[in-house]
């Protein structure tokens, strides 16, 4: 697999909209995993070399991982990236990769074996627990994401909802495939820099209201076609249910006062029937009913404001 330095891996997500597109082929769960032991194993081992190698492979085939990741595997991924940067001498950009590590992952510990008590790179570390704690920004007033029909955005594994993101750190967002469960899509961004393909920015009017800005968005509701005769038929079901099973007690009684075995046979079987066509108009109207209760056209007004 061709080998690309941190910096050549950040240009190469930063200006391809489709990383899946350029890679010859995917890197399997088994390579990553292979990677990420043999980092860990050169840390602990002070073979920067091999740290290196390994390094290489993980940033290169990165961006050509199909699978979603869970987030404390992500926080795995980019601490090693920052060790790579900090080996290289951008402490900065390394602050930075710890920072969301320790975001997604903030009872870590470096174990005694990788990192020394006294190492340096451990106190670096640790410096950004304080920053890691940030709190998201949004994008922009009204911005929200455009997720496309039929998949799911993720940022370092995890659900990607809102436009909002926190900053002084970089992120992983991915376009996930919800059938196949597959990565299409991969972008490191800065901070909340949420590509435009990914936004959809709303053009409701601000309204001043007390010195507050609010801006004020109408949805009107609609009410599902179902929902009316859904309620109104589970309704007629349920009566009828109760009617027929009323009835059951006439024909029981007329059970019980029969005199020869003829009479009482077809007393019983009357009021067998009864009672089962009872029970099946009470339980299709209750089901009726529940649907036209679950339809729903969604909230009729919704504000958003920033005060």
């Amino acid at each position: 697999m061709r080998r690309f330095t941190v910096a050549t891996l950040l240009a190469f997500w930063l200006t391809n909209s489709d990383a899946q597109a350029a890679c010859p082929t995917p890197y399997t769960p088994e390579q990553l995993g292979g990677d990420i032991a043999a980092l860990s194993t050169a840390l602990a081992a002070k073979n920067t070399e091999a740290f290196q190698m390994a390094g290489e492979s993980l940033e290169a085939g990165l961006p050509c991982h199909q699978q979603p990741l869970a987030p404390v595997l992500f926080a795995n991924i980019y601490r090693y990236i920052g060790l790579q940067a900090y080996f290289k001498g951008k402490t900065s950009r390394g602050a930075e990769w710890f920072r969301l590590a320790i975001e997604l992952d903030p009872t870590f510990e470096w174990d005694m074996s990788e990192l020394g008590f006294d190492d340096p790179i451990r106190a670096a570390y640790d410096a950004e627990r304080g920053p890691a704690s940030s709190e998201k920004v949004q994008v922009a007033d009204g911005a929200k994401l455009n997720i496309p029909a039929g998949k799911r955005l993720a940022a370092d594994g995890r659900m990607f909802t809102e436009a909002s993101l926190t900053t002084g750190r970089p992120h992983v967002l991915q376009v996930i495939d919800s059938a196949t469960n597959t990565v299409e899509q991969t972008w490191v961004i800065n901070g909340n820099e949420i590509p435009e393909t990914l936004l959809v920015i709303s053009d409701a009017p601000a309204v001043s209201a007390g010195g507050a800005e609010v801006a004020f968005e109408r949805i009107a509701r609609q009410r599902p076609p179902l929902k009316t005769p859904a309620l109104i038929g589970g309704g007629v079901l349920m009566a009828a249910g109760v009617g027929l099973y009323a009835a059951s007690f006439s024909t029981r009684s007329k059970f019980d006062a029969a005199t020869t075995l003829a009479e009482a046979e077809d007393h019983r079987s009357s009021t067998n029937s009864l009672v089962l066509a009872a029970s099946a108009a009470l339980i299709g109207g209750a089901g009726l009913t529940y649907v036209g209760i679950s339809l729903d056209g969604g909230p009729g007004l919704r504000w958003n404001g920033r005060f």
